[in-house]
């Protein structure tokens, strides 16, 4: 790796840690970048990477961009699993890989294949309010994961769809809600009408989500603000369908892309997501109903007195699809079995069988892969010998429910508990230009994470932002934190403002934004890979001092979100 405008203080104590083991050879004057650029021609052809290892490597996001463009192209449909152009991704990158020496005789990377009901519409859509008919994709769109069914009846509005029992301060003292409880079905009937539901919890607590009990409905937790909860809890308490809008803290736009997911599939339960405003234009008191639960965090339903028609034909189908990873083996005798495990998903949503609209999804998420990409390049080609073991992945099928990672994380190639650090690398192509969220690092067990990626980038003469935010659950570091490893997500900084529509497509993607990812993710993995993190955690290190050599200081490893 070339170091910009001064030699790293990281490297010389990598020297003086592993003598012999030529982690460095970089000059301050630089060189040529090494062309390992793609053609955006036909998934496995040549690459034209030099698989011989370059002291001055430097990572390229222009090479990131085009390697973005291959991904999101029109041939590639949408990179939706079991398709052809999700096949060619997994081939575009594995011929990376076996370019840079990471042969599959090696085990050196590999695919993991696994199945999944992947669901798909069959037939004709439809929706009406009072008497308006609705336009699919702008008014409304289908959940994946919906059941099938044809239904009109009244409306009632049942806030946000969920049950919290009685519960001890005790047992949950992070939940704001009262003990007693709070449900949203108390005291309404749905029997045989269409639930309508705000997205999220009363006052957009993201707290309620993560720290508040559910009912028997929810089928593994975190889950009250997961669209899959609330349908199948609507359908618990006798609803026939569900329509849902999204809470008036965040835009009122329809969003394509959201899942019920496998795990809560009700085959004659239909379910869409709406544009807020055509709700409120047949229910004008939507706001005030639901300003009311936001301000009091009890319930507040009520009947709307307004019909809606619901149409969805869909149906589920055994697929079959891949994960991909590679593994670049650790070298230092204690350390090696520590990973570092950094993710991003190939697959995106595919074709829209109803319009025919491809979702190219370019910066959700070919932009996160070819990001991965290149780091692979700088792995291989850099001459860094890395102490722990590093794992780049391209999972599949994150777009239907988190699928490919979490099947990983249950059957997993490397014991979970090896994993100190996972990443999910997640919309990384549009933004500000100005540096990365790292979503989950708000959360004291992972803020080791932000603090290395910040002192090593500053260190390597960046002045890219790292902002720590709230853990979410909607990418696929979630799976891993579940598993109680540390993990973050990171997306750029700025608006993503074409997420999960047809319009995320090459044009909107930015070389600086690509840039700022892939130099903050390379600045955060060299010295976690090394193990030299504590270089740069300060008092904020797991443990004071952080000495990764230490097998009791590696105790920080058992928690959780």
């Amino acid at each position: 790796m070339k170091l910009p405008g001064q030699f790293h203080v990281f490297w010389a104590l990598v020297a003086l840690l592993f003598v012999g083991s030529q982690v460095f050879g970089c000059d301050e004057d630089g060189g040529d970048k090494v062309d390992a650029g793609t053609d955006a021609g036909d998934a496995g052809g040549d690459t034209d990477t030099d698989t011989d290892t370059n002291p001055d490597f430097e990572i390229d996001p222009q090479r990131i961009h085009d390697d973005v463009a291959w991904l999101a192209d029109d041939e590639r449909g949408g990179r939706k699993p079991g398709t052809e152009g999700n096949e060619a991704a997994l081939d575009y990158v594995t011929s990376l890989l076996e370019e840079l020496g990471l042969g599959a005789e090696s085990d050196a990377h590999f695919r993991q294949p696994f199945s999944y009901q992947a669901w798909e519409i069959t037939g004709d859509a439809a929706a009406v309010i009072d008497t308006t008919a609705l336009d699919y994709g702008t008014d409304y769109q289908i959940f994946a994961y919906s059941g099938s069914g044809d239904v009109t009846a009244e409306m009632v509005f049942v806030g946000h769809g969920m049950t919290v029992p009685a519960f001890s301060a005790a047992a949950y003292p992070d939940c704001p809600l009262p003990e007693s409880g709070y449900d949203d079905f108390d005291g309404i009937d749905v029997t045989g009408k269409i639930a309508l539901v705000i997205r999220h919890g009363p006052d957009d607590l993201e707290a309620i989500h993560d720290n508040c009990p559910a009912n028997s409905v929810c089928n593994s937790t975190p889950c009250l603000w997961n669209f899959g909860y609330k349908a199948n809890n609507a359908a618990a308490h006798g609803a026939i369908g569900m329509l849902m809008v999204n809470h008036y803290q965040i835009g009122g736009a329809v969003e394509a892309g959201g899942t019920i997911g496998e795990e809560y599939y009700d085959d004659d339960f239909p379910s869409l997501f709406l544009d807020r405003g055509v709700v409120e234009a047949a229910v004008p008191n939507l706001e005030t109903w639901s300003g009311t639960i936001d301000s009091t965090l009890q319930p507040n339903s009520q009947a709307t007195g307004v019909n809606a028609t619901i149409e969805v034909s869909s149906g589920v189908e055994d697929t079959g699809t891949e994960n991909l990873l590679a593994v670049f083996e650790g070298t230092d005798p204690v350390l090696k079995d520590e990973v570092i495990l950094i993710g991003a998903h190939i697959d995106h949503l595919g074709i829209d069988p109803i319009s025919g609209e491809i979702f190219n999804g370019a910066d959700d998420n070919a932009s996160g892969s070819a990001v991965n990409m290149e780091l692979a390049r700088a792995m291989a080609l850099s001459g860094i010998q890395p102490a722990r073991t590093v794992v780049i992945a391209w999972w599949n099928a994150e777009e239907v429910g988190l699928i490919g990672s979490c099947y990983y994380v249950d059957n997993p190639s490397i014991p979970i508990a090896n994993i100190i650090a996972a990443y999910s690398v997640d919309m990384v192509g549009s933004g500000n230009g100005m540096g990365v969220m790292v979503s989950g690092g708000e959360v004291a067990a992972n803020s080791w994470l932000v603090d290395v990626m910040s002192g090593s980038s500053e260190e390597q003469g960046h002045d890219y932002l790292v902002s720590p935010a709230e853990a979410t659950q909607n990418s696929d570091h979630a799976c891993f934190a579940q598993a109680g490893v540390s993990a973050v997500m990171v997306a750029t900084l700025g608006e993503h403002g074409f997420y999960h529509t047809p319009q995320d497509t090459i044009d909107k993607i930015f070389v600086d934004d690509l840039a700022a990812a892939a130099y903050l993710m390379w600045a955060l993995l060299e010295p976690v890979a090394m193990g030299m993190e504590g270089l740069y955690t300060g008092d904020k290190s797991p443990t004071t001092p952080f000495d990764p050599r230490d097998a009791d200081a590696r105790d920080w490893r058992n928690r959780g979100l």
